[in-house]
């Protein structure tokens, strides 16, 4: 969830507040920008018509985004691979099944988690 404040927003998850800016201020004041995200190490979220329209970050931070989600890429393929040698031994139908009961008992206890939430509201 994402609060807005002025020239700032507090990202809720991470508690942290990132410095928002017009594309007309980022255009005008580039080069403050640049030093703010370079040197600062403070991300700035560049908005247009009032609305988030990009992130401007440093190369570090960067880095660390892209070494995230290539773990998280290659995790989530171990995982798949995981479950499919898991499953090597059974039928295409039978894997089907479970997956579909499974799903559809997660779908049935979200469903009564809105609902309870509702009729206590």
């Amino acid at each position: 969830m994402t609060f807005w404040d002025g020239k700032y927003i507090l990202v809720d998850k991470m508690n942290t507040y990132l410095k928002k800016v017009t594309a007309k201020e980022a255009r005008d004041n580039f080069t403050d920008l640049l030093g703010t995200v370079y040197y600062g190490k403070e991300p700035v979220v560049v908005e247009k018509q009032g609305r988030p329209f990009a992130v401007v970050i440093n190369p570090q931070e960067f880095k660390k985004y892209e070494d995230f989600k290539t773990a998280a890429k290659r995790r989530f393929f171990e995982i798949v691979d995981e479950i499919q040698a898991g499953n090597k031994d059974r039928s295409f139908e039978k894997v089907l099944e479970d997956v579909t009961k499974e799903v559809e008992t997660v779908r049935r206890k979200r469903y009564d988690r809105r609902k309870q939430t509702k009729s206590s509201s």
